[in-house]
């Protein structure tokens, strides 16, 4: 079986044969850092953009994307990075779409402030159904 680093320094000089299902599989996980680096960049976009004027939320939110992209940075099994690149995925898509950001306005009032992004047009209600034909 040839290693998959003897076909490292160039792709097209390679031609021994088929190559093995491990050796497919560390192929296809080549563009990984490249993925695993844009969702970390993605992840924090988002929190800048969700959090905006709340240095405590920022901080907090910068600290825990750092801690848990350190924590599994020696990860080398594809299965498990797919997983953790969904649930960071997920993540973001939360963030993105569910988080509104309140102020505290009085002990007992918060005034919400929604970004532009989660502001919709609202369609009219129609009281009376329409046929279906």
């Amino acid at each position: 079986m040839r290693s998959v680093a003897s076909c490292a320094p160039a792709l097209i000089g390679c031609q021994e044969g088929a190559p093995s299902e491990a050796e497919s599989a560390a192929w296809g996980a080549m563009g990984q850092p490249a993925k695993v680096l844009q969702l970390f960049k993605t992840l924090h976009r988002t929190r800048q953009q969700v959090f905006k004027n709340d240095k405590r939320a920022l901080e907090a939110a910068r600290v825990k994307i750092n801690e848990e992209f350190k924590k599994h940075k020696n990860e080398t099994s594809p299965e498990k990075i797919k997983e953790m690149m969904k649930l960071g995925s997920d993540v973001e898509l939360l963030l993105r779409t569910a988080v509104i950001q309140g102020i505290h306005t009085d002990h007992d009032t918060l005034q919400l402030v929604p970004r532009k992004d989660l502001l919709t047009e609202n369609v009219p209600y129609c009281d009376a159904p329409t046929q279906k034909q």
